[in-house]
């Protein structure tokens, strides 16, 4: 539920749910009388619903802008080396909440305009597992877009990695990866490099209909009705044939339907 709600960028809902989950987690502690915090029939150890829980609520609270809360919730999954009886795996749990509280602490430090903690958040993502990348340099970029300086050394260092995430057919960090291109889309507008923005942009609206991302093609063709008045007249062209193929796709598919509705009612 935490996950659907992230994807639809359902902030509310993931405090809600987050504030559930750590309470069940809490409560199945507590009756366990702290002795069987250890993973039983599959299920994480109790260290990862503390700390998933708590690191989810506080991006939520960070999404909404609101990062003194957001700082609230890293101090709550920064140690849980409180937890009793942690076997090998409840302690790379803790060992990883640890990691991540110190780079959402880089993240909230650059959301609050610290940008002399660049450096030390770049070094942070070129240490840290490939699946942190993405979500590093959104708030690099995020950073860079509300306090408006430059970065292009950032998404340099990190080209050919991203170009790799990009060349996958399916990935689970979808979500993750068209906000990039968005957001990269939108600094690139913002440094007045308007053709390759808008370039980016048609990529972007290509890219999130391909891979049914509602929330990135809405936001994304939000953008573009923005900056349509910069457009060349073949980047023009190129969104006409962009929304025209789509519309003939959809018509394909509602025709389809429609004949297999008509074929229902004559059986």
């Amino acid at each position: 539920m935490i996950k659907v709600s992230f994807s639809w960028e359902n902030w509310a809902a993931i405090i809600e749910i987050s504030d559930k989950l750590f309470e069940l987690a809490a409560i199945t502690y507590d009756s366990t009388q702290q002795h069987s915090a250890n993973s039983k029939n599959g299920k994480r150890h109790i260290a990862y619903y503390f700390g998933y829980s708590s690191c989810m609520k506080g991006i939520a609270y960070q999404k909404l802008g609101d990062y003194s809360e957001s700082r609230k919730c890293i101090s709550r999954y920064a140690d849980l080396s409180w937890i009793k009886e942690l076997n090998e795996e409840g302690l790379a749990e803790v060992e990883y909440y640890k990691n991540i509280a110190v780079a959402n602490t880089y993240v909230l430090d650059l959301l609050e305009g610290k940008t002399n903690v660049l450096s030390d958040y770049v070094e942070f993502i070129l240490k840290s597992d490939k699946e942190e990348l993405l979500a590093g340099l959104i708030t690099v970029l995020e950073s860079a877009i509300k306090y408006n300086y430059p970065i292009d050394w950032v998404l340099e260092e990190f080209k050919e990695q991203v170009e790799e995430i990009g060349s996958k057919e399916k990935r689970e960090d979808v979500r993750y990866y068209i906000d990039y291109i968005y957001l990269q889309s939108i600094y690139l507008y913002k440094r007045e490099k308007i053709v390759d923005a808008i370039n980016l942009i048609l990529d972007n609206l290509i890219l999130s209909d391909n891979l049914e991302d509602g929330t990135g093609f809405r936001k994304t063709t939000a953008f573009y009705e923005l900056v349509r008045p910069h457009a060349s007249t073949s980047q023009l062209e190129r969104h006409r044939r962009i929304m025209q193929n789509i519309l003939e796709r959809e018509f394909l598919k509602d025709e389809k339907n429609m004949l297999v509705i008509n074929s229902r009612i004559v059986d």
